[in-house]
């Protein structure tokens, strides 16, 4: 996975830029993405919660990041039930991510899927 941070000067707004490779999950979260118009009139498509959960799974196992554990129970407490558990629970199996996602959900204090 390639990654690269953005940041726009004026109003010190940060984002990070992924770059997708040709995965099964790498399509299901461009199928998934939600579109979003900002201020300024442009549109933006942004990865859905759920694959942003994910995603920072598979980063925090890379790299043991506490930043990336921190940003993933945030998501877990401001989604909440909105959260699509089906797929979080399909994709997290066949990531791999089903023991480490179980956890968050506790932490969050969420059910376990």
């Amino acid at each position: 996975m390639q990654t690269l941070s953005v940041t726009h000067m004026e109003t010190i707004s940060r984002a990070d830029l992924i770059i997708a490779s040709d995965s099964e999950f790498e399509r299901l979260k461009l199928e998934r993405r939600q579109q979003y118009q900002i201020p300024t009139g442009a549109t933006v498509f942004l990865a859905s919660p759920e694959d942003l959960i994910l995603n920072k799974l598979q980063w925090r196992n890379f790299n043991q990041s506490q930043k990336q554990w921190r940003d993933i129970l945030g998501i877990l407490k401001v989604q909440g039930d909105s959260l699509d558990k089906v797929y979080l629970n399909n994709q997290a199996k066949s990531l791999n991510l089903v023991e480490d996602l179980n956890r968050a959900l506790i932490e969050a204090g969420l059910e376990e899927i």
